[in-house]
């Protein structure tokens, strides 16, 4: 039983480590990643290039892919689509895709039922409850990686929300001092850094490599998913195929995005009284009753000591 117990406790803390590993080193710089695709284009790769990358890009990233790749086909396409589109969301995170994302579940997912059934194991709990737990648990390291990637692009969207309304601010200025609509977009990546002005920066090394404006800003609204900067970009698009004042259009959708940025305050405000409903019941009122009531009901303990 020992020897079984050490080597899931191996495997479990292995598991791990890799999935940590994999998490939080694999991180490469934009020029690094733009290098490495223009280096693949090539037919033959370079071994010495290949031995200089971390160790956990040439092992255990290629496994966790191939890993992912196998499961994957068996995927609906429908679930793919909509995970590459919360990847995205979330800006590509640790530039995770949707096989290593999926290769990430069942990992987490073997490894909170291995860590699960030898600790209820060793608590001897009963049969009934232990499988439950195990279910419960695994569930949650099969969940949990969707979750943060959720999480991640429900964060950044807001980031991008709140900076919109600046950013046209600051666009309208630039354009009506004599900018032109790109370089007012690259002053505004300068001015003010965040995840929209690192979207900026994309559209604008695409328009370099030869794309057309059109393409490239639709692309931010892609990567995106905020519908109030898609809508921006489709006025800003409309302007152009039109001919008409880019600077009027920026003008009217700046006045509507703080317009609407009042309307969401406002909205917020008028939910705060119900949020804070559960907090005044389950947490404030008992302490006032204990302050207001305590002493009252001493008291009446040290009157009444025959009832009490």
């Amino acid at each position: 039983m020992a020897v079984i117990i050490t080597l899931f406790s191996f495997l479990f803390v292995f598991i791990l480590v890799i999935a940590l590993g994999l998490l939080f080193t694999y991180r490469r710089s934009q020029v690094v990643e733009r290098l490495t695709k223009i280096r693949s284009m090539s037919e033959e790769a370079d071994p010495e290039d290949m031995l200089r990358l971390p160790f956990a890009e040439r092992v255990f990233v290629p496994a966790l892919t191939g890993m992912g790749r196998t499961l994957g086909s068996l995927a609906p396409g429908e679930f793919r689509l909509r995970m590459e589109k919360r990847i995205l969301y979330a800006g590509t995170p640790w530039h995770l895709n949707f096989y290593s994302i999926l290769a990430l579940q069942v990992l987490l997912g073997g490894a909170f039922l291995i860590f699960t059934v030898l600790l209820l194991g060793l608590a001897q709990v009963e049969s009934g409850r232990m499988l439950l737990i195990v279910i419960l648990m695994t569930a949650v390291g099969l969940f949990l990686p969707v979750g943060v990637i959720n999480n991640l692009g429900e964060t950044r969207q807001k980031k991008i929300r709140r900076a919109l309304p600046d950013m046209l601010d600051l666009l309208l200025v630039s354009v009506e001092a004599g900018l032109g609509f790109d370089m007012a977009l690259k002053k505004v990546t300068q001015q003010m850094p965040g995840p929209l002005s690192l979207e900026i920066k994309l559209a604008l090394d695409e328009i370099r490599m030869g794309g057309t404006r059109e393409t490239a800003l639709r692309g931010i609204a892609r990567r995106t998913g905020v519908s109030e900067l898609s809508s921006f970009i489709s006025a800003v698009i409309q302007s152009e195929q039109l001919g008409s004042n880019i600077a009027g259009t920026l003008r009217v959708q700046s006045d509507y995005m703080r317009q609407k940025r009042k309307q969401q305050a406002e909205e917020m405000a008028m939910k705060a009284p119900i949020k804070i409903i559960f907090p005044l019941i389950f947490f404030i009122f008992p302490a006032l009753f204990v302050v207001i009531l305590g002493p009252a009901v001493i008291r009446m303990i040290q009157m009444f000591p025959t009832i009490f």
